[in-house]
């Protein structure tokens, strides 16, 4: 550990860091770069990783059995591990953590750690920085929850996870699907995460995969954990 090790957050904000690999750590202090990328991109990397296949999904498990009644009065029955749910409206994450993340997370990460000022006026200049490359209807920022959300019967036909016919026809779907909201898997919920997430109308040259590249001011960082290399 080096001379840099101290908080310089804001009076009365959250103390939030971002650890990564020695080039992007060297990147984001020195210049701002920040890449965003979707939530498909990150349920394809953790799949290869570590399985976190409800990247970008709000849904439930039915634990206790779900009787629904379909077309000509019959009833089906739904119960089991898998996960019932909806994808969230495309956007860009930025994942930041807390104090309270494991140190072996933490080496998983790169080990390279910086500090945020304030993570309110990071995320304005992201939404900023965001519009001037593609439209952009809204952003948020907070911690992320891990939790199951309600599951709800509607006849919105957008983003229905099971159809269950009927005219109008019925659908079951996740209630409230937020985007700062997971399913609590290990070792995710080990991580104190928090993010800034922007919602584009569409991605970046409509390619899922393809980040996000935009530069902020150097100022929101402050230098933390650079291990000797």
């Amino acid at each position: 550990m080096n001379s840099t090790m101290r908080i310089q957050t804001d009076i009365d904000r959250p103390i939030l860091f971002r650890t990564v690999d020695k080039d992007v750590y060297q990147s984001t202090i020195k210049d701002g770069s920040i890449w965003l990328r979707s939530s498909h991109y990150y349920r394809k990397i953790e799949d290869q990783t570590r399985t976190d296949r409800s990247e970008g999904i709000n849904g439930s498990k039915s634990s206790i059995p779900l009787h629904f009644k379909v077309r000509e009065g019959n009833t089906i029955r739904i119960q089991g591990p898998g996960i019932i749910g909806c994808e969230i409206i495309p956007h860009y994450i930025m994942s930041l953590h807390g104090a309270a993340i494991s140190d072996d997370c933490r080496h998983e990460f790169g080990g390279y750690t910086f500090g945020v000022k304030c993570i309110r006026r990071l995320s304005a200049e992201i939404l900023y920085q965001a519009s001037r490359q593609i439209d952009v209807h809204g952003y948020r920022y907070g911690q992320v929850a891990y939790q199951y959300t309600a599951l709800s019967m509607s006849y919105d036909r957008r983003n229905v996870a099971i159809g269950l016919g009927g005219n109008p026809e019925v659908g079951v779907k996740s209630l409230d699907t937020d985007v700062l909201r997971k399913e609590p898997v290990e070792p995710f919920i080990f991580q104190d995460e928090w993010r800034i997430v922007i919602f584009p109308l569409k991605y970046l040259d409509n390619d899922s995969m393809k980040p996000l590249k935009i530069n902020v001011s150097p100022e929101h960082f402050f230098e933390y954990i650079s291990p000797k290399s």
